[in-house]
């Protein structure tokens, strides 16, 4: 009986190292087919390898004469992967509708992306856009459940003394009657010449990069870049923010999945699909609510039990997006309209008025161009076919403004996979194939120019 046993083992063993080897990276433009997601399922290339230790930092700073307090987390492995003798490190930025801890924990409770690579030996660095972490939860663990969905408002500081109340805003209805990936049945505005509203003018575009800035210098201090193999991953909203960032920190390479371009191009990709009027957007100071609704629309396979028990982990997260529209979806007349209240108030400190008003409206637009630094960076961008935000078709739009602009570009498809890496197939799946891209060497094909 043990013989046959051990038999069987060893068989079960040959057939996962077979389906591992079975399997191959897809060419630019290619398909990941069910066949290769069984063999990655079925097989284990990457076992866990480290445990890791988990650490939350708080760092203040001011923008426009505003308080902010950028939010990092990091999962630190106890033996490192290397990568060409470097310790791989993968920073990423938050979606839309999450933080910080979506990177840890799904909605359904089990163990993220961020917690998938860091148990496989790699750095992982989760950053939360300012205003998306409730300083005011008891676990010190940045939730938001316990303040009422239709309440929520970005709290920028650590300094704040309360939540915002029904007192600080309005509540309005918007023309959508249902939410879409990029608009939402509900917004909300602050209230004029209030402390929330003074926050979110400040909120621009530069701002959320300046936050992301700080997070990664604390995170991988210059010291240690040298020996770390730097990877940015933005999922969804945090592509917008995390190319500019190249700017300031250049990293090794992009990582990609469901990530968001750069402004610039997705206000391209509005216009080649014939609409013109995106520039005109009214997304100055405005929240969009990201409800059951919005929820309901990236689990539309999920049963209604299981989303509605989904929907409540997923309440952990802020679940509005706020001023990140303006520069991710590259409205124009609002980042304008943002930097005339600016410019015109009596809070504003002097020392912005030294850029004049011309350099004061482009510091605030920079982030929705892309950076000259990618040029020295390779971008993998990768999505499922099934990506209810960022379909292929809308893939192949933003490539044409960003890879000009890139030292290399490969843009790879899952076949049926959707845009969150809700589940753990989908994790194991995602994660697998950014460690053989890496392992491939593709994020080392353009360091000849660094």
């Amino acid at each position: 009986m043990f013989k046959h046993l051990s038999l069987l083992a060893i068989a079960l063993c040959f057939t996962a190292e077979q389906a591992a080897a079975n399997w191959s990276l897809p060419p630019d433009k290619g398909m990941v087919e069910p066949d290769t997601v069984a063999a990655i399922l079925q097989g284990n290339d990457y076992p866990e390898t480290s445990g890791y230790t988990e650490k939350i930092d708080y760092i203040d700073f001011e923008a426009y004469g505003q308080p902010f307090t950028q939010v990092v987390v990091t999962l630190t492995p106890d033996k490192p992967r290397l990568h060409d003798g470097k310790k791989i490190v993968v920073v990423g930025g938050e979606p839309g509708s999450e933080y910080a801890m979506d990177f840890l924990e799904t909605p359904e409770g089990k163990e993220g992306p961020g917690v998938w690579l860091a148990k496989r030996g790699v750095k992982f660095v989760a950053l939360t856009r300012v205003g998306r972490w409730n300083f005011f939860d008891e676990q010190g663990r940045g939730s938001w459940e316990n303040i009422p969905l239709d309440q929520r408002m970005p709290i920028f500081s650590r300094q704040q003394k309360a939540p915002w109340t029904q007192d600080d805003f309005v509540t309005k209805q918007s023309d959508v009657q249902k939410a879409t990936s990029g608009d939402s049945s509900v917004y909300r505005y602050p209230k004029e010449d209030s402390p929330l509203f003074r926050q979110m003018l400040a909120a621009t575009p530069d701002t959320f990069v300046e936050g992301y800035r700080l997070a990664v210098e604390h995170a991988v201090p210059e010291s240690e870049r040298k020996d770390s193999y730097l990877l940015y991953w933005g999922m969804s909203t945090g592509g917008a923010f995390l190319y500019p960032l190249a700017k300031y920190i250049q990293p090794d390479g992009y990582l990609g999945w469901g990530t968001s371009n750069v402004g610039i191009a997705y206000a391209y990709r509005k216009a080649k699909f014939g609409n013109f009027t995106n520039a005109y957007s009214k997304t100055a100071q405005r929240l969009r609510e990201r409800g059951l609704d919005d929820f309901t629309y990236y689990t539309k396979d999920l049963d209604e039990a299981t989303r509605n028990k989904w929907w409540k982990g997923a309440q952990r997260g802020p679940r509005f997006k706020s001023s990140e529209d303006m520069g991710m979806q590259f409205t124009p007349a609002a980042l304008t309209e943002v930097a005339l209240r600016m410019w015109l108030s009596d809070w504003l400190p002097d020392e912005y008025r030294e850029r004049r008003l011309g350099g004061f409206i482009q510091d605030i637009m920079e982030p929705s161009f892309p950076p000259e630094a990618l040029k020295n960076v390779a971008i993998l961008d990768m999505n499922g076919t099934l990506d209810e935000a960022i379909p292929p078709k809308t893939v192949d739009a933003h490539r044409e403004v960003l890879e000009p602009y890139a030292g290399n570009y490969r843009v790879a498809r899952v076949r049926d996979m959707h845009h969150y890496l809700f589940t753990q197939d989908s994790i194991k799946t995602v994660g697998t194939l950014w460690l053989r891209f890496i392992d491939s060497g593709y994020f080392d094909s353009v360091g000849q120019n660094k």
